[in-house]
């Protein structure tokens, strides 16, 4: 395991952690009124305070919660899809399905991704709650399924197509395997890996995505917390109350870079081999 992975990972899973163990263990709740507003960072809130007086600290962590899992969820779903129709679609000797799959991936990713979760929004409403999902989630997680998927069918599909006529892959032929056992046992983990890769990166995708939103418009809604609608709420005071924007946004870095280090050392390895 290369050094870089080994970063990546530690750090992420030290902000996984805090994400889980943190709004469990502080005293107070994501919600609550602790302390006067607009209180710099402190031994008693490490993140200061907002504009109402609750603790930064404990509402960046809980928001923590709401963009992984919506990021893990998502990019599974892409992850899953897309490559088991750009799988399908590339190592198929149906032209007509290849070419069906195709056309409509194209057609995915060509349609603006900012004006299909806006009309989202819309349809479903940003004061609409699913479950635990806070309002306005729901909405934004099945706009970006609904696109996300087509990024791995077209990469699925040129790593199939790659492999269908490699020397290994038509030995395998010789042999009497049929195309069914060929798919599962030899081209679709050669392709999974490649695509593993893209979806580690994508994670920090969704949650960039999803902390844009609020900014217009749709996302998460107050008072659910969640980074994007805590640095949204504090855009307005940056001179005054820097920690309410800075702060959480350096801990969107931070996993990012950590996610950017895995991503990149599986593809290195790859490479490799």
């Amino acid at each position: 395991m290369s050094a870089s992975r080994t970063v990546g990972m530690v750090v992420f899973g030290l902000v996984v952690l805090l994400c889980i163990f943190v709004p469990i263990l502080s005293p107070y709740a994501p919600d609550e009124f602790v302390a006067q507003a607009f209180q710099p960072p402190s031994p008693a809130h490490l993140f200061g305070t907002d504009a109402v007086g609750r603790d930064l600290f404990v509402r960046t962590w809980a928001g923590g919660r709401v963009n992984l899992v919506a990021a893990a969820i998502v990019t599974g779903f892409s992850l899953i899809v897309g490559t088991t129709l750009g799988t399908l679609a590339g190592s198929s000797k149906q032209r007509w399905l290849d070419g069906l799959i195709m056309r409509i991936v194209d057609a995915v990713i060509a349609f603006p991704l900012v004006i299909l979760i806006l009309a989202l929004v819309v349809v479903i409403g940003t004061d609409t709650a699913w479950g635990p999902a806070p309002a306005g989630l729901v909405a934004s997680m099945a706009a970006l399924m609904s696109v996300m998927w087509a990024g791995y069918a077209r990469m699925a599909r040129g790593q199939s197509l790659a492999m269908r006529d490699s020397d290994f892959i038509l030995a395998t032929r010789v042999s009497g395997l049929s195309n069914g056992r060929i798919v599962l046992r030899h081209i679709a983990p050669g392709v999974g890996r490649i695509t593993l890769a893209l979806a580690v990166s994508d994670i920090i995708l969704v949650v960039v995505i999803l902390s844009s939103l609020p900014f217009l418009g749709a996302g998460v809604q107050p008072p659910a917390p969640e980074w994007g609608s805590i640095m949204y709420e504090g855009r307005g005071y940056l001179r005054n109350a820097w920690w309410i924007t800075l702060l959480p946004g350096a801990v969107v870095a931070i996993t990012g870079l950590a996610l950017s280090f895995v991503a990149d050392s599986l593809l290195d390895a790859r490479s490799k081999k």
